[in-house]
């Protein structure tokens, strides 16, 4: 029992001097040694600042020049297109015209093969009326013949 209360009454009187108080001056020390460390955290909170208004000033910037830069590429993509689109409609009449005038020439001339074709055939139709009234003719008169030779 004697070995624990000589440490015990050793560690209460090691222990008596840390329940004291702070003192003003301990207080007022504490501020300046904090306040000395809090300097240089403002001086950074200002660069930082400055540096941050002057990231926005050229974030600000940039969107003006990448809204620019949008606004020509849109229009050099419309221009492009209107260019585009007039030669698909040159081409587009190009190809009708090659197409369409040899089709207008054929047109024409089987409606011309066929007005001749029609003629021909109006012609052939009353010779072959005039050879058939011959051929009758011929046929009375061989009757005629033979029945008063």
């Amino acid at each position: 029992m004697k070995t624990i209360f000589v440490p015990l009454i050793l560690f209460c009187t090691i222990a008596l001097p840390a329940l004291g108080e702070l003192t003003d001056s301990d207080l007022n020390q504490i501020r300046l040694i904090v306040q000395e460390e809090i300097k240089p955290i403002k001086a950074d909170i200002v660069t930082l600042t400055t540096d941050v208004a002057v990231v926005n000033s050229e974030v600000a910037n940039l969107k003006e020049t990448v809204n620019s830069e949008v606004a020509n590429l849109k229009e050099t993509v419309n221009n492009n297109f209107d260019t585009i689109q007039n030669n698909f409609d040159r081409q587009n009449n190009i190809i009708i015209a090659c197409i369409g005038i040899p089709l207008a020439i054929l047109a024409i001339a089987a409606t011309v093969w066929g007005i001749l074709a029609n003629r021909r055939s109006r012609k052939d139709r009353t010779l072959e009326k005039q050879i058939e009234v011959l051929t009758q003719e011929i046929e009375v008169l061989k009757q005629q013949r033979i029945v008063n030779p």
